[in-house]
């Protein structure tokens, strides 16, 4: 708790007087600025209470009125005014103006000389410091026993060390603490209401999760102060904490929230060996799937030292609702490794000799009944976690766009269009054009921008092409973009454009990368 102006006036040996009522002596105060300039505003810091005799002071209203303003626009926390030298009394100008602009004045009787509030505003603050030191050390003791005692103990659950940490730290913060998986669900909270404000931090943390450990994010606002800071080892994110309060964080409250953020990344760690005999492969894919991939180190640390890093597959099983997917998993050779996804799926790597041969999934298509289609992406290095997770999009846009065994290689040579649903396009399609269909020359308009889009964009040869004049070309584009009322120039305009008319005419074939948006 930072020194305020309220704790000084209260140090009965200093005898110093408020002499204004409405302003607030609670705001935290940085330091003491002795100064007799008319204008000590450039000489200042925000938090600063200044201390004058008034040497410069005539006691003309507007003078007053105009000191007063510069003090409260550098920020000063309060006026300290010095009686006996200048001024038998604090002009009453300075006050009024005072009162007006809410800056507290307090008189300073003659004897006391300025130096000594600037010894008291200093014990003040060591005294301060020292609390706040303390009341660190205490909270992460605190951590430490409070973990220990629950690793200690296992019949309070795996999650005991955890939510030790978590009501201590908000304790310490006097605020709230929360402990969330990779994805933002809620582990531990501190309270219960804290949990409920989760949501309130899922951008953000969609905003981190890609920038793995070294990422934090902070949100202030007039009344809180939040952070938010990734959990994990081994450059892998298991997940975050998030702390709030009403202040921002000091230094020392810094370290508790470093040593809750260890505390929670070693106590998550030894959730693999908790469960060594049936469960250490999928604490290892979840690492994979729900945050920032798995390296090579990570996959020998759980017993899967035989996949070879340079020749891997994502793998993406989907299948019927209800089937038992572990007996699947059973089932599967040793080097394929998978875990639950959604419902209806599984994902996992495999290991592969030959990028042309995959025998690892087809052994998964025949394993069970239920299965309605594998995906395999193109072979990556699991060297790099941004390489494991797009192998894992490959192989279930994949597995989801037909049934059997899909390689997502297979997939890079259709067009777009048999991605897509030709009654949703062809719907989509006609909304889009139906401005050019309400004008007199629609059809005209909807040809022309065929042929040009077909032409590279080239004015010239869509000309040429349609037999028509340059000039007629550019006059129907002008009609087409105030119908339409989006710029050509955009290629987004042009793509969707591409896409709607060839939709429009069934015998057309989407070909978007045989046609350019270049102008």
């Amino acid at each position: 708790m930072a020194v305020t102006l309220a704790q000084v006036v209260g140090l009965s040996d200093l005898a110093l007087r408020v002499v204004t009522v409405t302003p607030s002596l609670d705001r935290p105060l940085r330091w003491v600025a002795p100064s007799e300039l008319a204008d000590p505003a450039p000489w200042i810091e925000p938090g600063d209470l200044i201390l004058t005799t008034g040497m410069a002071m005539s006691g003309d209203p507007d003078e007053a009125r105009d000191y007063v303003d510069r003090l409260v626009a550098a920020q000063a926390v309060g006026l300290g005014f010095g009686i006996g030298l200048n001024h038998a009394i604090v002009p009453p100008a300075l006050v009024t103006a005072a009162e007006a602009a809410g800056l507290p004045v307090v008189e300073v009787p003659e004897p006391l000389p300025f130096v000594a509030v600037s010894r008291a505003v200093s014990r003040l603050q060591a005294a301060d410091e020292y609390a706040e030191s303390s009341a660190a050390f205490d909270s992460q003791r605190r951590m430490i026993r409070s973990v220990l005692a629950a690793q200690a103990a296992p019949e309070d659950g795996p999650d005991a060390p955890a939510r030790a940490v978590v009501a201590t730290l908000a304790r310490h913060l006097d605020g709230f603490a929360l402990h969330l998986g990779p994805t933002g669900d809620v582990r531990q909270a501190s309270s219960q209401a804290a949990a409920d404000r989760a949501v309130e931090f899922s951008s953000e943390l969609d905003r981190l999760r890609p920038r793995g450990l070294l990422a934090s994010a902070s949100i202030s606002s007039a009344h809180e102060h939040v952070v938010l800071v990734p959990v994990g080892v081994r450059e892998t994110v298991r997940g975050f904490v998030v702390a709030g309060s009403r202040s921002p964080l000091s230094s020392a409250d810094q370290t508790v929230l470093n040593l809750a953020v260890s505390l929670l990344a070693w106590s998550g760690s030894q959730s693999p060996a908790a469960v060594e005999q049936q469960d250490r492969w999928r604490a290892a894919l979840l690492d994979l799937g729900c945050v920032a991939g798995l390296t090579t180190d990570r996959l020998a640390s759980v017993g899967f030292g035989g996949i070879d890093a340079t020749a891997a597959v994502g793998i993406c099983v989907v299948t019927d609702p209800g089937c038992r997917r572990w007996e699947l998993v059973d089932g599967a050779a040793t080097d394929v490794l998978l875990c639950e996804a959604e419902e209806g799926s599984l994902v996992g790597i495999a290991s592969v000799a030959d990028a042309g041969v995959v025998p690892a999934a087809a052994r998964l298509l025949a394993a069970s009944a239920d299965v309605r289609s594998v995906g395999v992406s193109a072979v990556t290095d699991l060297g790099r976690a941004t390489n494991v997770r797009q192998a894992l999009e490959q192989a279930e846009v994949a597995a989801r766009s037909a049934t059997g065994l899909v390689s997502f290689a297979d997939l890079e040579a259709r067009s777009v269009e048999s991605l897509l649903d030709r009654s949703v396009l062809r719907a989509w399609a006609d909304a889009y054009l139906r401005p050019l269909d309400m004008v007199p020359e629609g059809s005209e308009l909807q040809e022309t921008l065929r042929a040009w889009l077909a032409c590279h964009g080239q004015v010239d040869a869509t000309a040429q092409r349609l037999g028509i004049h340059r000039h007629t070309v550019r006059h129907r584009l002008r009609r087409a973009e105030a119908a339409l009322e989006r710029s050509l120039d955009d290629p987004d305009v042009r793509a969707n454009l591409w896409f709607a008319l060839t939709a429009s005419h069934s015998g057309v074939t989407l070909g978007l990368s045989a046609h350019g948006f270049e102008q």
